[in-house]
């Protein structure tokens, strides 16, 4: 048996809590389950078991392992035998089994009136839902202390509640999102009026599907690579090399999934140049994955300075296997963008306003901003640990995309300096662009920590 669930079982499932968990419980669900109404039942038990599985999951998963680094036994935990794959799995279920308890007392009413209500279906449906929210919300929640961890971050309580902040995030995106499938959702119960996102089915590359079936998968699909992630960093915490093989099939599948999308179908025009608009919203997904690893991803100086010098070498397998992941998300970024260009025809959206000038302005001079924001979070993160180095970083992005704009306004009202814009000469706006991205890494490269060479 996994020897941390094993551990964590023994620590967490007390007599004195799981008595405890079973009264409150079971109190709660007998007072609602009392007057005979199902519907009202039902939505008790709802809110208890995102109490219990979501918001005091989340923060059980989010201190599972700062707990051991406060309490000094997470170094001991490092040296031991145990596999990356088995610590995620004791870690992540073993401090959560509590919460787990009382959310199965919750989900037995649920699933009962999903099985009155509408079958066997309805009941896996309800029952994949429940349990892949909680596992993804409290999965979220571990990924973000663990990745905290990586970077050496401090761990006081207000850092777990932020690491536990990121699992309710995830949790309230995926009810929000699947109240839009759901017509007895807790949205309408609430509102008495119907939804007003309501989807009768998902267009999803070139087919239509049954909104909760499609909902159901991809909240599976996320959640396992949620998991996958854990492990990743793990790994690293555990002193395992990566490869970016995970990684690049990650980025694969990112781009597959929002491109997929099909918003335009009623109109002939977009729908004649959907392989482009797919390839534009994929490389919108990708670019969002950039920003959010050159954020958290640690910029460890020795790193950088070891994939330089494999770079002068020439020794480019060496280098392709340790880039940092906003490299390789930068890279899907661009070939996006080239390809969107290369692949729409553009003289038939002329209707609504766009033509192959405008989009290649844009595409190139939003290639450029990414890569200068890349940028300025690399130049404040090598050699620092601290939030310091990200909070800067954001506020110089902050500052370029929001204050300088307002200073450098022409008389026609343009701004040509600092995000993409249309205005003439339309060259301009690609080129600052650019330069600006170009200097931020002279900056970067001609670092003196940065040119040392490391020890071979």
């Amino acid at each position: 048996m996994n020897p941390e669930l094993l551990r964590n079982a023994w620590t967490e499932l007390t007599e004195r809590r799981v008595t405890l968990m079973a009264v409150v419980v079971g109190c709660i669900l007998l007072v609602a389950i009392t007057p005979g109404s199902l519907s009202g039942a039902v939505s008790t038990a709802e809110l208890a078991f995102y109490a219990v599985v979501v918001l005091w999951g989340t923060r059980c998963a989010a201190q599972s392992v700062v707990e051991e680094i406060s309490g000094k036994t997470w170094d001991a935990q490092r040296l031991s035998s145990i596999r990356p794959w088995t610590m995620v799995w004791g870690k992540l279920l073993g401090s959560t089994l509590l919460a787990w308890l009382g959310g199965a007392m919750c989900l037995a009413v649920i699933l009962y009136a999903a099985l009155a209500r509408g079958g066997v279906e309805l009941l896996a449906s309800e029952a994949a839902y429940y349990i892949g929210i909680g596992l993804l919300s409290q999965a979220v929640a571990m990924l973000a202390s663990l990745v905290a961890v990586r970077r050496r971050l401090s761990h006081s309580r207000f850092d777990v509640f932020i690491y536990q902040l990121f699992g309710l995030i995830a949790a309230v995106v995926v009810w929000r999102v699947w109240q839009t499938a759901d017509p007895n959702s807790l949205y309408n119960r609430w509102t008495g009026s119907i939804d007003p996102f309501a989807l009768a089915h998902v267009s999803w590359w070139g087919s239509d599907y049954d909104t909760g079936l499609f909902y159901v998968v991809s909240l599976a699909i996320f959640a396992a690579w949620t998991l996958t992630a854990n492990y990743r960093v793990m790994r690293t915490e555990l002193q395992v090399q990566n490869g970016p093989v995970v990684w690049l099939s990650f980025l694969a599948f990112v781009a597959l999934y929002a491109g997929g999308f099909d918003p335009w179908r009623d109109d002939a025009a977009a729908e004649h140049a959907a392989l482009g608009l797919r390839t534009i919203q994929a490389g919108i997904a990708l670019g969002v994955v950039t920003y959010v690893m050159a954020l958290v991803e640690p910029k460890e100086i020795v790193a950088y300075r070891w994939l330089m010098d494999r770079f002068r070498q020439g020794r480019f397998i060496a280098f392709f296997s340790r880039c940092p992941g906003w490299l390789y998300a930068y890279l899907g970024t661009f070939a996006a963008g080239v390809i969107a260009l290369l692949v729409t025809p553009w003289g038939d959206l002329r209707a609504a306003g766009t033509t192959q000038l405008d989009a290649a302005v844009l595409v190139i001079a939003a290639l450029g901003f990414v890569l200068r924001d890349c940028g300025i979070f690399v130049a404040f993160g090598l050699g620092q640990t601290g939030k310091r180095s990200d909070i800067a970083a954001l506020a110089v992005i902050a500052v370029a995309y929001i204050f300088l704009p307002g200073m450098f306004i022409r008389a026609d009202g343009a701004s040509l300096f600092f995000y993409p814009s249309l205005h003439e000469p339309a060259w301009a706006n690609p080129l600052i662009a650019w330069l600006q991205a170009l200097f931020a890494w002279a900056f970067i490269l001609r670092r003196r920590d940065l040119r040392e060479r490391p020890p071979t």
